[in-house]
């Protein structure tokens, strides 16, 4: 039996202290400058702390749809926790897959227009698994740097690739926001997939492009680090993102993880108690 955390929108979180996983996490989200609010998120918990499902989406299609979109990953995440808890477990890469596929048809279901991005991250046993389509984003930091960020399914990322422009560009070029992979098509989307050790002073950022656009990774690990309240952390920093974007401002979504070191000592000592047999 799972147990869902948090998702956007919600109301106050009243789980106990005994039944938290071994993170500190927050999240938050801001309608910008647009009508209505296309993004949602969602973390999900195993009882007695035996892992943590974190999913960011972003909706696309216009007004209800878009929403409908979004809304459609977050529940079809909530249920394959649920449902699928041996899968994450024992498969993580499997898993994350047909939770694509579950996210695709949930949103195809509830309407023929809408479309979403999809960022989910599976943490579990010291090792961080991913999955994503479209261009909301993972990074995982360390020590103030980056370590991973998820590459953007978008015209503006595949010019970053041949070369013809740099990084820095991506935020503001005119084709960054033409995606050639999201959810909810006429075929089923191919997820990019990815996993790594997880450490003790990591942080895991998840988030829609109406945050990146704006707020730089730098940004997001000072205020992560200054204040153990990370979805006062989150707060700010989806505030500032649409104060910098003006009143055109796009929805924003943050989601912020840092990994427990008690935790993460403990699978640590396993880790070498297996390895020595």
């Amino acid at each position: 039996m799972w147990r869902r955390l948090k998702a956007s929108p919600a109301g106050p979180d009243t789980m106990k202290e005994e039944d938290r996983p071994y993170c500190l996490w927050g999240g938050a989200s801001h309608l910008g400058g647009r009508g209505d609010q296309q993004d949602r998120w969602g973390v999900f918990a195993l009882p007695e702390r035996q892992g943590l499902l974190a999913v960011v989406a972003d909706g696309l299609g216009g007004h209800g749809d878009g929403a409908l979109g979004a809304q459609a990953v977050v529940d079809a995440a909530g249920q394959f926790v649920q449902q699928q808890a041996a899968m994450l477990h024992d498969h993580p890469a499997e898993a994350l897959s047909l939770l694509c596929e579950y996210s695709h048809a949930r949103i195809v279901v509830v309407s023929k227009l809408a479309h979403s991005t999809i960022v989910v991250l599976w943490l579990c046993d010291g090792q961080a698994h991913w999955m994503h389509v479209g261009d909301s984003r993972l990074y995982q930091l360390r020590q103030g740097g980056r370590l991973l960020r998820t590459r953007d399914h978008s015209a503006a990322q595949l010019l970053v690739d041949m070369g013809e422009i740099d990084e820095s560009e991506l935020a503001t070029h005119p084709e960054q926001s033409r995606l050639y992979r999201s959810l909810g098509s006429a075929e089923l989307p191919r997820p990019e997939l990815g996993s790594g050790l997880v450490e003790s002073d990591d942080l895991f950022v998840l988030c829609s492009d109406g945050l990146w656009e704006h707020v730089h990774e730098g940004e997001i690990w000072e205020a992560a680090t200054r204040s153990r309240d990370l979805t006062l952390a989150a707060t700010v920093l989806v505030e500032l993102a649409a104060a910098r974007g003006g009143p055109q401002a796009d929805n924003s979504t943050l989601v912020l993880i840092r990994p427990s070191r008690r935790r993460l000592a403990g699978w640590h000592w396993l880790r070498c108690l297996l390895g020595r047999r």
